[in-house]
């Protein structure tokens, strides 16, 4: 029978841009940068940066015009942060040595910091810390630079260059903050100089923040000339400093609207304005890694929130395409410094910003390396199945060249996407190097059921594909490449259902785990139920070949290791063959071993899975180790517990040894085990609903559930009290060499899910 499924709706998907509904609060006092300006110009180096007019751009967008206050380079430095930075730090040393600010000389204030040891310090996601290592080589004395661990390894070796210690640590920008403030407290010769400001701290954040007046007082000069003048500014964001400058400048001396732009996955300005207060959250990697920060700082979150006219965010791919336009248009721009001609698109094309208006963007940094990010804008399950297939995500337990790249790019993937989409988020890392993520649709109604959409990111090796594993390619209906079965298609049909939810609303809530590692030991599904994720019931779309199970088996792996006696193959009289003895134990244990039969999960079996022995071919094996497996049908307790394997082992083991003196062993050891997933019971709400939805979408009659080959995180998410079921795509080629699946049948997963929901929860 020909696959049947509707065609969804195609939904509104990403996160919005926030529009102020309130009128802006009144204009700002015009700030007197006359001493800042001076300052700088005193320092080697100076010259006002650039204002661009691209006109071609501007013609491209509809707009009358498009201005760059390019600050790619300032003192020599590739970004906006040394105007900040070398005010910030000279304040910092005046206050620290207690020196009179009005008569203080760069040559004084770097003469006494020298001889009184000082070291400054600060955290950075990049340019910020390198100015100040600038400026501290400047002073003549020493700098400490802490950085996230994520931090491109391209800025470590410029920051280290400008002479400073750079010190990576374990965590995010907002750990990096506290441990370089921990590390100031720590000693009186050293000076935090940090351009975010949080309780107690906050007077080197207000200089900093003054020492960005001179690009705006340069700005304000070469608008002068100007035959149009612009009406819209638009800030990246990060810790919200640059854009309280801009803020200071744009209602103060100009009336433009204020537009900030953010990472689609560090938005924490947005969230703020959405929740109306100031609001941290927690960041992912993104290649605007000056702005990939969780928290706002505390004295410019009052100008963001009175001031702020739109809050948008962009994702890294369209960042990406943006430097591109600023390079192909002669702007020399990095990922932070594009993000707003990426914002401006975004806005044009919503309406947001008027068809022949003036804006002026500001390239906060110049071009530096990346790494290319994918577009995250695609909705359909079938382009989200291809990009899933063309990520590289076999498993490290299990790949033997010691090439494979685990979870972290495809992890990364789905969370830029679901970020995009503004769904929460959340990442899982138990083991460094192989993440999972949560993604969660909060339901309207806290009393109702909740669902988890279960489904394993990883692969087995790609060395066991044929050509071309990463291909992706669509061909007659069927996707093709390592993983797009197992369980790369049910992945996306999870995602998409969640995008589903999360435009159209759910009852309750309705919760995706991409987990990693269930090809070996599923350390995904146990660090997400230990980080307390939890579901009245679960789907898990791997391939079924769109039948539905409520069962399958559990295994038990069990080592055994034969004993032998090493001995040159001519010594006949000595030696003991080790791999002969465990030939007569597979012959006892297969004779031996009773299999229960079970009327659903079918027949228990056993095999041998590896076996190792022997050193080279003129020797007796001093030692053999093997490994056996044995899928179960029943739980602990029985027969086919662990320990009740373990003891029938052992009990034929004694038998050899006690027929044949020559024959020793090592206590045989259970390896791993996992439980089988029972029968569930026909009543329960899950596969009554589930069974309904099947039937409804195919346009058939309701099927009884049958128990799976194969084992699934099913069984752990049963364990922990979520009942679950089994549901996937059509196909071929499981851990094979041509591996595909059934276009059709990924929209039908996907529509089952959507209606399973529905139903479970009452939409």
């Amino acid at each position: 029978m020909p696959l049947r499924f509707k065609s969804p709706e195609k939904p509104s998907s990403r996160r919005t841009t926030w529009v102020r509904q309130t009128s802006p609060s009144p204009s700002i006092a015009v700030a007197d940068s006359t001493i800042q300006h001076i300052f700088h110009k005193a320092l080697i180096g100076y010259e006002p940066t650039s204002l661009l007019s691209l006109d071609d751009l501007a013609a491209e967008l509809g707009l009358g015009g498009i201005y760059v206050k390019d600050e790619s380079s300032r003192f020599g430095l590739p970004s906006f942060k040394a105007s900040g930075a070398s005010w910030g730090c000279f304040r910092a040393l005046i206050s620290h040595l207690d020196l009179e600010f009005e008569s203080a000389t760069l040559e004084q204030v770097a003469s006494i910091a020298r001889d009184r040891k000082c070291r400054l310090l600060a955290a950075t996601d990049g340019n910020h810390g390198r100015a100040i290592a600038w400026m501290a080589r400047s002073f003549g004395i020493e700098s400490s630079i802490y950085v996230p661990h994520d931090l491109h390894p391209n800025f470590l070796r410029l920051i280290a260059a400008e002479g400073a210690e750079v010190v990576v640590v374990q965590g995010d920008y907002d750990f990096a903050v506290s441990t370089a403030a921990s590390a100031a407290a720590a000693s009186k010769n050293n000076i935090l100089v940090q351009d975010t400001a949080f309780e107690g701290y906050e007077d080197i954040p207000t200089w900093i923040i003054d020492g960005y007046a001179t690009i705006f007082a340069e700005m304000e000069e070469q608008l002068q000339g100007l035959n149009v003048q612009p009406t819209t500014i638009i800030t990246p964001v990060g810790v919200g400093s640059l854009a309280q400058a801009v803020i200071r400048y744009a209602r103060g001396r100009r009336n433009f609207q204020t537009v900030a732009v953010e990472p689609d996955t560090a938005a924490c300005l947005h969230a703020s304005l959405v929740a109306g207060e100031a609001t941290s959250i927690v960041t992912s990697n993104t290649v605007n890694a000056g702005c990939n920060c969780g928290t706002l700082s505390s004295i410019s979150w009052p100008y963001l929130r009175d001031y702020i006219d739109l809050s948008t965010t962009v994702s890294d791919f369209e960042t990406h395409v943006a430097v591109q336009d600023m390079h192909r248009h002669g702007v020399n721009a990095g990922p932070c410094g594009a993000s707003g001609l990426a914002a401006l698109k975004r806005l044009v094309a919503e309406g947001h910003v008027a068809k022949g208006s003036s804006v002026i963007l500001i390239n906060t940094e110049a071009k530096r390396a990346y790494d290319i990010p994918l577009d995250v804008s695609a909705d359909d399950v079938v382009t989200v199945t291809q990009q899933l297939v063309q990520i590289d995500s076999s498993s490290p337990s299990l790949d033997t060249t010691g090439s494979a790249l685990g979870e972290v790019n495809i992890a990364a993937f789905i969370t830029q996407w679901l970020h995009h989409r503004g769904i929460e988020t959340h990442v899982i890392e138990s083991v460094p190097g192989r993440p999972s993520v949560v993604g969660v649709v909060r339901g309207s109604d806290p009393k109702a059921k909740s669902l988890m959409l279960n489904g394993h990111i990883d692969t087995v090796s790609l060395s066991t594909y044929g050509s071309d594993p990463l291909s992706g390619s669509l061909v007659d209906g069927r996707i093709y490449g390592r993983g797009v079965l197992d369980m790369k298609a049910g992945v996306a049909a999870a995602m998409t259902t969640l995008l589903y939810f999360s435009t159209h609303g759910s009852k309750g809530d309705v919760i995706f785990t991409a987990v990693a590692d269930e090809e070996d030991k599923s350390i995904g599904t146990t660090a997400v139920l230990a980080a307390g994720w939890k579901a009245d019931a679960a789907l898990i779309p791997e391939p079924t070949s769109l039948q539905l199970h409520h069962a399958h088996k559990g295994f038990v792996w069990v080592g055994v290791t034969i004993l032998g006696v090493a001995a040159h193959g001519s010594d006949a009289q000595t030696g003991v063959d080790a791999i002969m003895s465990a030939a007569n134990f597979l012959r006892a244990v297969t004779c031996a071993v009773t299999l229960p039969n079970d009327d659903v999960l079918g027949q228990a079996t056993m095999h041998c899975g590896t076996i190792r022995g022997g050193e080279e071919n003129s020797s007796y094996a001093g030692s053999c180790t093997l490994t056996l497996e044995f899928r179960t049908v029943n739980d602990s307790g029985s027969s086919q517990s662990s320990d009740a394997i373990v003891k029938d082992i052992t009990s034929i083991l004694d038998k050899l040894a006690a027929a044949d003196k020559k024959f020793k062993y090592e206590l045989p050891k259970v390896l791993f085990e996992r439980k089988p997933l029972l029968p569930m019971s026909e009543t329960d709400p899950l596969l009554v609903t589930t069974r309904k939805a099947i039937a409804d979408v195919q346009g058939e009659k309701e099927k009884q559930p049958t128990a799976a080959k194969f084992w699934t995180d099913a069984a752990l998410l049963s364990e922990a009290g979520i009942p679950s079921l089994v549901f996937g795509p059509v196909g071929e080629g499981l851990h094979g060499k041509n591996e595909w699946v059934d276009v059709e049948s990924i929209k039908i997963v996907e529509q089952v899910m959507r209606k399973t929901i529905e139903g479970f929860q009452g939409n």
